[in-house]
């Protein structure tokens, strides 16, 4: 099981207009064994955006300025777009490749972001990924301290 704000390389993400790149990504939910990994993906291209630390509500993105996490290059996390993949795709997938991972309190406040930005165009699923209900999150918990037993 991956945490949520584990970083990974994608060699050949298929981005959702067709074109097929090399991009990172951030795992924004601890999926179970059954739920699908939720991933934004980033990018390190100026082009027009602002250098304003954190959240961009009018733009749907999160600035994370270079070296001050896992990435080397000024990086802008898009909110606006993101992947869902089924636990059979991500599993033994070869072009995904976990790279790193930001802090609890980094990945907080891209998901916060997410939401105040995205709020009204999210589905449940969605929400419930970023946010799982406390009957939901409470038992992950409880079925991870009884494995440790």
């Amino acid at each position: 099981m991956h945490p949520r704000g584990t970083i990974f390389h994608h060699h050949n993400l298929v981005f959702h207009n067709g074109f097929t790149g090399n991009k990172y990504l951030v795992l924004l939910n601890t999926p179970d064994k059954k739920e699908p990994y939720l991933f934004v993906k980033t990018t390190s291209q100026k082009k027009h955006k602002t250098i304003i630390i954190g959240c961009q509500k009018k733009n749907s993105l999160f600035f994370i300025p270079k070296n001050t996490t896992f990435f080397k290059l000024d990086t802008w996390v898009q909110l606006y777009e993101y992947y869902l993949f089924s636990p059979s795709d991500f599993a033994g997938n070869q072009d995904i490749k976990k790279v790193g991972s930001l802090s609890a309190g980094a990945t907080d406040e891209i998901v916060k972001c997410m939401l105040k930005t995205q709020a009204d165009d999210l589905p449940r699923l969605v929400k419930n990924l970023l946010q799982p209900p406390l009957k939901h999150s409470l038992e992950k918990l409880q079925s991870k301290f009884n494995r440790g037993r």
